[in-house]
This record gives structure tokens, sequence and C-alpha cells, in this order.
């Protein structure tokens, strides 16, 4: 583990162990945290990063990444509970009231740290209230994508731009507000492009694990399911729209993983998932040249946004 993200584990887990009173709902958390830890802190980082790209020094802002991550953290409990993911994690051990509970903990924790931070008192401030907007914003889009109702490519960024872009915005501002005291039209903007190319790659995995998450198997509407849908016109493929509109049983397709991945392939929906991301991801490279930034800090982003 690299020395940022070493230092950045330790803060959650002191963090955790400071408030969390009851022995099953602190071990729960450490256990949560070191999940958390192992899979990825890549926002904590982003915060560290445009903290220290935008002129601040000190070691508060590890407190304040813990917080971004804690915040994180308790959101992804939430979306596993709610869509029923990732079943190997730590929360899915537990009763789902005390899961709840513990999301809702770990969600509270995350602004009393970042309150707790030794910055200047309006900029505490405003980064609180920026990181409880995010949340609200997050929220919505998660709604838009429980209620699962998304028609077109349209309807799908306007989802991602609410949910999982939001969130990676808000780690980047965190950052920036704590170094400078104000907020960035230009990080909002690149952040959200990092957060569309993200999720389009993260779905365009997700449709080929059939073992552990499958969006297709959960009748998920994603950008390259809908594509892959759109461009199905051959009989023997019909059956793929039949399980998606419900006239199929999951029994009947559930040994067809390799037949659908070879359509995913037939059809171009690979390339051009990879094609949107590709996109997105390029516009956050064009809007990253318009900072007046020494080029080191640009290339560290680049590194962290992969």
């Amino acid at each position: 583990m690299k020395g940022t993200e070493k230092l950045l584990a330790e803060e959650m887990q002191a963090q955790v162990k400071r408030c969390f009173a009851v022995d099953y709902l602190r071990e729960a958390a450490v256990a949560s945290v070191e999940v958390k830890v192992r899979e990825s802190l890549k926002c904590g980082t982003l915060t560290l990063l445009h903290y220290r790209m935008f002129g601040g020094s000190g070691q508060e802002i590890y407190r304040a990444a813990a917080a971004v991550e804690l915040m994180i953290l308790a959101l992804d409990i939430m979306d596993d509970l709610q869509d029923e993911d990732h079943m190997d994690m730590p929360w899915h051990a537990l009763p789902k009231s005390i899961a709840l509970n513990l999301a809702l903990a770990l969600l509270t924790l995350s602004q009393e740290t970042l309150l707790g931070c030794d910055f200047p008192t309006a900029y505490i401030h405003k980064a609180a209230a920026f990181l409880s907007r995010q949340v609200l914003i997050a929220t919505n889009g998660q709604t838009l994508d429980l209620l699962n109702e998304i028609g077109n490519e349209e309807e799908y960024l306007n989802m991602v731009k609410q949910k999982s872009a939001a969130l990676l915005v808000c780690a980047c501002m965190t950052g920036v507000i704590l170094a400078t005291g104000e907020e960035s039209a230009l990080v909002q903007e690149y952040g959200q492009e990092m957060g569309i190319s993200a999720q389009i790659r993260n779905d365009s995995r997700d449709l080929l694990n059939w073992e552990r998450k499958n969006d297709f198997l959960h009748r998920k509407k994603t950008l390259p399911l809908l594509y892959l849908l759109s461009t199905i016109s051959e009989e023997q493929d019909r059956w793929v729209i039949d399980y998606f509109e419900g006239r199929l049983p999951l029994e009947e397709i559930q040994h067809r993983g390799g037949e659908f991945a070879e359509l995913v392939e037939r059809t171009g929906t690979s390339m051009y998932a990879a094609f949107r991301a590709r996109s997105a991801y390029y516009h956050f490279l064009e809007l990253l040249e318009e900072l007046e930034l020494d080029s080191s800090w640009k290339l560290q982003l680049i590194a962290a946004a992969e």
C-alpha cells in the first residue's frame, strides 16, 4: 500500500474506533473499512491530490479525505443492500437492520469527521455543505437507477451524472474548497466527465460478469445493455430480448453466458461502450488542460483517474 493510502486508511480506522461504542457495530465498521481499503481509495486520493494541486499543505487533509471515503463506503453499503449485489461483503453477513444502521452511522460519521477538521471555519462549512449537496444529488441518481426506467442514452447519462459522477465531483471539490475556500467550475465539469467514463467502463465489465454481478441477469438498464438490445435482429438472438422483457425465466438462460459474450462482441457492444467511455475521458483531458497547473500535477491526476 502506498504511503498516502496507508495514512488515509489509518485515519478512517481511527475515526471508526473513536465514535462507535458498541462492540458489534465497531467490529462491523472496522471490517467494512478494511474491505474498502483493499478495493479502492480512489475518492480519498482525489481529495488529497486536489488539495495539494490547489496549494494546500499540512496533514489535516488526511482527515478530510477519510471523511470522503467514509461517505463513499456508506453509500456503497446502501447500494449493495438495495441491489443485493456483492454478497461476499461483510455487511451482507449482518442482519439487514444492523447493516442499514452501519451505513447510516458511517454517513453521519463522514460529516462529523469533516466538521471536526482543523481548517478555516468558513472553508469547512462550505466543504460540508458541498458534500451534503452531492450526497443528495447521488441519492436522486440512485433512485433513478433503482426505478430502472431509463430508455435511452440521454437518460442514462443524466442518471450517471447524478449518481456516481456526483461523488467523484465531491471528492475532487472537497480538496479544492479546503485549499482555496472556493468551488471550481472547471473541476466540477472534468470531475463529471471522469465519473461518466468510469461508470461506462464498469457497466461494460459487469455485462460480461455472470459470476459475481451481471446487469443483464438483473435486467438492469445500462448504456451497453441498451445498445445491445437495440442491435438484435437475428431470430437466434431473440432470447436476450425475451429474457430482458420477462418472457423467459432466469433458469432458462443461466447456461448461455458464452453465447451472450459472443453476441456482445458480434454486435459491437463492447466497442461502442469503449468508444463512449473514451469520449468522456478525452473530454476530461481537454478540460484538464485548461487548468493553469504544473504538468506534474496533471500527470498525477491522469494516473489517479485511470
